[in-house]
């Protein structure tokens, strides 16, 4: 009896229902002739990118895969995670989002602030998805990290729920470990960008409800600090 073909952790973002056989995307069925060199019969395992978490069975294996879904399951997130985040030195965002969604946030707002606004919109937010979509694979999980068009800081605070745990990375704030940031529900940092935010901007946040908290015992440079806390949220929820 064929077992699994490894390594084999598929995007699939439209998942059918069992037992009705279909064709896997070009760029997965390439993956599972090329990379995985599975063959048929062998089980590999995929994703919508929503939180189903698949076993599927290769029916054939030449040119376009045929695989059939042999059972699924959908979990919904217990915690997730925003991270509103100023714009890096140079072209950092490229390795910030491929590291943000390998640690599993739920999604990743490029916001443009007063000291900073993110440069070279065009196809940059298709190329963050791309690496996203990798990172999804690699880190074998089911939710795939949403990410946003450049805004205004002031305009993606309007949408950021009451409820919502707030926080803002500020080397003045109190210290605080992942176990302060453990808990369920929707967790929301701020990131200032590389000249960091202003005191207006800094301001507001506090009068939100954020609260300032150290990430470390020095500044850190913006994609940094955004790591060190997409760490320290991730950390916790184990």
């Amino acid at each position: 009896m064929a077992g699994d073909a490894t390594p084999a952790y598929l995007y699939i973002p439209e998942l059918p229902d069992g037992g009705v056989p279909f064709l896997l995307p070009e760029e997965e069925s390439h993956y599972v002739t090329r990379v995985c060199r599975a063959r048929a019969g062998e089980r590999v395992q995929a994703t919508d990118g929503r939180g189903t978490l698949a076993r599927l069975r290769l029916v054939e294996v030449r040119g376009r895969v045929l695989a059939e879904v042999e059972s699924s399951e959908r979990c919904a997130p217990a915690r997730r995670a925003r991270l509103l985040c100023g714009a890096p030195e140079g072209d950092r965002g490229d390795w910030l989002v491929e590291k943000l969604a390998e640690l599993g946030l739920e999604s990743f707002d490029p916001v443009d602030t007063d000291r900073g606004r993110w440069p070279g919109r065009g196809g940059r937010k298709a190329r963050w998805e791309r690496l996203a979509v990798a990172a999804l694979r690699q880190s074998q999980r089911t939710r795939l990290m949403a990410i946003a068009e450049p805004r205004p800081l002031a305009d993606v605070l309007a949408g950021v729920p009451a409820e919502a745990q707030k926080w803002l990375a500020d080397i003045s704030g109190v210290q605080v470990g992942g176990e302060g940031m453990g808990g369920p529900g929707l967790a929301v940092v701020v990131i200032g960008p590389s000249g960091g935010l202003s005191p207006d901007e800094r301001s507001q946040l506090l009068a939100t409800g954020f609260t300032a908290v150290r990430l470390a015992d020095a500044r850190l440079r913006t994609e940094t600090a955004a790591l060190a806390w997409a760490a320290l949220w991730a950390a916790a929820g184990r």
